[in-house]
């Protein structure tokens, strides 16, 4: 454990303001990673206009394999999309072949207000 006295140890901050991580964000982490002097703290994702300390993000990966179909539903508080949406995802993935992926996120704000 003592002789290892050259390990790089760097940190960075993603996913700012709920932000996504995607795969080009990954990219430029490692690109940081391979550089002569890596920056020892980054973000990644947002633009970091006060402590300058954002690694440049290239341009959208699409890594899905060929033929993967997605669908993106959005639906408010209390008006029951969530509750259809989870219904949706749970027949789709009990009655066909297809692999299904469902995330929700709820706010803190009090519906019908």
């Amino acid at each position: 454990f003592m002789a290892m006295h050259d390990v790089v140890v760097i940190g960075g901050r993603y996913g700012l303001g709920s932000k996504e991580f995607t795969p080009n964000m990954a990219v430029s982490v490692y690109q940081n990673l391979f550089q002569e002097t890596p920056k020892p703290r980054f973000t990644v994702g947002i633009t970091d206009d006060v402590t300058h300390l954002s690694l440049p993000v290239g341009e959208w990966l699409d890594v899905l394999p060929q033929g993967t179909r997605e669908c993106m539903f959005y639906g408010l508080g209390s008006d029951g999309t969530v509750g259809a949406n989870k219904s949706a995802v749970k027949l789709i993935a009990e009655n066909t072949d297809l692999f299904t992926q469902a995330y929700f996120e709820y706010d803190a704000k009090k519906s019908g207000g």
